[in-house]
């Protein structure tokens, strides 16, 4: 039982956990990343994973995970024929992100002549903090003052990149007609609870950095782990970036054991000022499901709230229920509706209903419990 929660609160986060670790996690995947973050690895626990996982099976993304294992256990004996290809991942990465990264020495570089300072998020300051371990990375993210920005989207524009403002209410994405290059935020969320409190910490725990031509500042380990671990829960819910789910891994891991003195009370601290307890929480509860362990404390660092079985309600009932129906109703043709207007009209009416009644908690848990316990009932039947 976790603390703090009541039974149906654990069945609830339980059967959540279990789905999506079904979803996005296979055996091999599980044998991968025992063997990959166990504080030992043995030679008999890497013989026994490439038993398991074929690297060509597994894809780029996922092998290079052991690119990361080998680099870092030179005792180990990984085959002949595996050994190649796996330090060319690391090596592939490195060569593909250098086209991203002259895209964020131009724009960093304008933006240091303005005087707009930048602070570095997300792959690419995991770049400057691991140089030798590249991975694949889409673009570079980057976070600068809201009072710049509006600034920075000229700049960025007469240096003749593109961008989709309407796409992002917090952030802007340079890209050229065939390559992503920088996503600019002014907040790292969607407008919502005032963040004004978690930015202005970020800043002041940053420290200057210089790479790539670019003067900037890096968030504190704990402010990053922070990140990854709220990105980690977003990516989840919304179905996006999901190949980068084990570099998180990677990255949390990373945060708190390169650290001696690493503060968990700054992570929960960031939480708290964001309202992103739960989501910081759910992503700690889905990590040590699939590597146990991998997130120490978890009742001392992230403690749970009744928020937590809301929003496992609210996940459960949009996936079962409300998105169902939502993917239902688009697909409703004009022509079927004007043909059969009481039987669609009815479905599109449920639907308006229940999108509204979706943002009352109290509606949300009673119908999923209503549903709980028919499928109780159907099982003992």
């Amino acid at each position: 039982m976790v603390k703090g929660l009541d039974t149906q609160g654990e069945i609830l986060l339980q059967r959540l956990l279990s789905r999506f670790s079904e979803q996005y996690t296979t055996k091999e995947d599980l044998t991968l990343l025992q063997l990959v973050f166990s504080p030992s690895p043995t030679q008999q626990m890497l013989d026994n994973a490439l038993r398991i996982c074929d690297i060509e099976a597994l894809g780029a993304g996922k092998s290079i995970l052991l690119s990361y294992l080998m680099h870092g256990n030179p005792t180990l004996y990984f085959p002949d024929d595996v050994t190649p290809r796996l330090k060319g991942l690391i090596l592939n990465a490195r060569f593909a992100n250098m086209k991203t990264l002259s895209h964020f020495s131009r724009i960093g570089r304008a933006y240091n002549t303005a005087g707009i300072p930048i602070l570095l998020i997300k792959g690419g300051a995991f770049k400057v903090l691991r140089p030798t371990l590249s991975r694949p990375m889409g673009d570079v993210d980057v976070l600068i003052p809201k009072k710049r920005f509006a600034e920075a989207i000229k700049i960025g524009e007469k240096l003749g990149y593109l961008h989709d403002r309407e796409d992002s209410l917090h952030a802007v994405d340079f890209h050229t007609e065939t390559e992503s290059a920088v996503d600019v935020h002014h907040s790292l969320f969607d407008p919502g609870k005032p963040l004004d409190v978690l930015h202005e910490n970020l800043w002041e725990r940053a420290t200057p950095h210089r790479a790539f031509g670019v003067d900037f500042l890096l968030p504190c380990h704990e402010d990053h782990f922070f990140l990854v671990l709220a990105n980690f829960t977003k990516n989840l819910r919304e179905q996006t970036s999901l190949g980068n789910l084990y570099y998180a891994l990677c990255d949390t891991t990373f945060l708190y054991s390169s650290k001696v003195d690493f503060d968990w009370g700054i992570v929960w601290d960031d939480a708290v000022a964001s309202g992103r307890e739960i989501e910081i929480r759910f992503a700690a509860e889905f990590m040590n499901k699939i590597v146990p362990g991998i997130i120490p404390n978890m009742e001392t660092n992230f403690p749970i709230t009744r928020g937590m079985q809301d929003f496992c309600t609210q996940v459960i009932f949009d996936e079962d229920f409300y998105l169902r129906r939502q993917r239902d109703c688009q697909s409703i043709r004009v022509v079927d509706l004007k043909n059969h207007p009481q039987r669609y009209g009815k479905q599109i009416i449920k639907f308006i209903l229940l999108k509204k009644l979706r943002r009352i908690p109290a509606f949300v848990r009673w119908y999923l419990q209503v549903q709980l316990a028919k499928e109780v009932n159907d099982a003992h039947r």
